[in-house]
Order: C-alpha cells, then structure tokens, then sequence
C-alpha cells in the first residue's frame, strides 16, 4: 500500500494568488514522478482559501494529471460540496475520512463515536483536517481538537490496533507524535508553511521549502517538492 497525501494547497485565484497554484501544481509533479505510483492520493483539507467556486475549479484542473483516486476532505477554510464523511479502500487499506471543520470557526471538532463504527477489523488510516495532538505552537493549539476529543480519541485508538496511523494538515508542517499508542502525522503545506516556534501564543506563515507525506506500508515518508 502506497498513498501520498497533499495538505493544505490554499488555492487562490488571480494575481495575488502567492504562488498556491504553481506551488499544488509542483506537488502533482512529483506524485507522478514517484515510483511505484501511489494507489491514492489524500488531500487533508484546505484545498481553497476562499472557498469560491474559481478556487474549487482551480484546484480541479491542478489534480486532474493525477491517474489515481484523489480524496478530499474539508479544512477550515473550506465550504465543500463532498460527500461527507466516509470510508474509502485504498488498495486493500481502509482510510477514514473525517470530517473535523466547523463552518466559520477556525477550531475543528471530531466525532468519535461516528468514527468508532467506521474502523474496520483491517489496515486502516483515519484521515483528518485538525490534527489530534499538541504541536507546541501555542496559535495553532489554539485553533485544533478540544482536550476532550483528543483524550476520547486516544482511549478509541488504544483499542484499535488495526489503525495503523491517523494523518492530518491544518498546521502547515511536517510532525510526528502518537495517541494511544497510534502514530500520528501531520502534513506540510504544498505551499506555504508555518514557522517553527515552540511556546509561542501566535504563529507565523513563512515560505519556506513545501513537501509531502508518501504512507507506504508502515513507514511515512516525507518527500520535499
């Protein structure tokens, strides 16, 4: 099982767009410059800035080189006409496709007991917008899942060992940590990134360099663009 994960690409449309669509359009490159290709690609939210339908459009023209499924799931700045939350097969890997936003609320919010009747007894990956973990950076703590779902989380991943991690966005950088004995990773931005600043109340976006997550297997591995 291989998949690669794209998060928050940020879509805008015209000329003060900040590079996000020759940024996503570099990441689509370098998917299909990968080898095995992947048998999916998961994008965890945030894929308009705007949430117009000239973003929405954008983004879609930008990902159509793809040849493999590519799921989305909705961000916080995103209004999106999905299916909702749902389970997909990836070749042979159940991935959970949550959905943690919140329309006109930064904040995101998880329904575990939803998620609980989608875990299969296979390989699965549960999938999401707001990461279920700390970061450090005191401003995106601020903005991710309450305490309570965290911990509601933890105790359901410590009962479910088939999930093999859960992946997330939002924060605009690669991190890795575990909840109930589960990996948990998030995501770079294909564009822009926040900076590291541990301890801090706020956080700054910075250009710095963009990348990706490829899951193969048990290993996730970061790949820049």
């Amino acid at each position: 099982m291989t998949i690669a994960q794209l998060s928050d690409p940020h879509i805008k449309v015209g000329p003060d767009d900040e590079g996000s669509a020759a940024a996503l359009a570099r990441a689509v490159d370098a998917v299909l410059g990968l080898t095995p290709q992947p048998a999916a690609v998961i994008v965890t939210g945030d894929l308009a800035d705007h949430a117009t339908a000239a973003e929405y459009a954008r983004f879609a023209e930008l990902v159509a080189p793809l040849p493999m499924p590519v799921h989305v799931l909705p961000g916080n700045h995103d209004d999106l006409d999905w299916a909702g939350p749902h389970t997909v097969d990836c070749d042979g890997t159940r991935v959970v496709l949550c959905d943690t936003h919140i329309p006109g609320r930064d904040d995101g919010h998880l329904d575990v007991d939803w998620l609980a009747g989608e875990i299969g007894e296979g390989p699965t990956i549960v999938a999401m917008h707001h990461p279920p973990i700390l970061t450090g950076i005191g401003g995106l703590d601020a903005i991710g899942l309450p305490e309570n779902e965290r911990s509601a989380l933890a105790v359901l991943l410590s009962r479910s060992p088939q999930v093999t991690r859960v992946i997330a966005g939002h924060v605009h950088r690669t991190a890795f940590a575990t909840l109930g004995g589960c990996a948990v990773a998030t995501c770079a931005s294909t564009n822009l990134q926040s900076k590291l600043e541990i301890g801090t109340p706020g956080f700054t976006i910075v250009p710095e360099p963009p990348a990706f997550l490829v899951h193969a297997g048990d290993v996730a591995h970061v790949q820049p663009v």
